[in-house]
């Protein structure tokens, strides 16, 4: 990878069928098929009753900025055209609060982000079959 080139995610068996999915531009998370409880990130067994019985269910894709930040100062060259960036926890409408993903927000200043705004998901191509979620403000 170029130094100035963003990250590439680097699935593990238990994240590539998210990982998947953002390469087609969907958002899923993993729920168990047991007691219902959405697990993100996803993992081998359910923290609520420890079954490995889980399914990956689509996403509405939108949510709520919880919390974020704003760097003014690159820590890698390939974020330094980005300055300032906003990158934010956002909870996924429809998990009760159970998915929080960390992503950027695109597409309005960053003095605009604020706790409560209302998100949709967005995805950042990044190379050929890979994508990372972000988000821009509702319309």
């Amino acid at each position: 990878m170029a130094e100035n080139a963003k990250p590439l995610p680097v699935p593990d068996p238990d994240s590539q069928p998210f990982w998947d999915a953002c390469a087609e531009h969907r958002l899923v998370a993993q729920r168990c098929g047991d007691c219902g409880a959405w697990r993100f990130p996803p993992g081998g067994f359910c923290p609520a009753c420890s079954s490995r019985n889980a399914a990956w269910e689509p996403l509405a894709g939108t949510g709520t900025v919880q919390s974020f930040v704003v760097p003014h100062r690159a820590y890698s060259v390939a974020f330094e055209a980005d300055l300032p960036y906003v990158i934010a926890h956002v909870e996924l409408d429809g998990t009760a609060g159970k998915v929080v993903i960390v992503g950027n927000i695109v597409g309005c200043p960053w003095t605009d982000v604020r706790v409560g705004l209302p998100v949709r998901v967005d995805f950042d191509d990044r190379a050929p079959g890979v994508a990372v979620p972000r988000f821009r403000p509702q319309a």
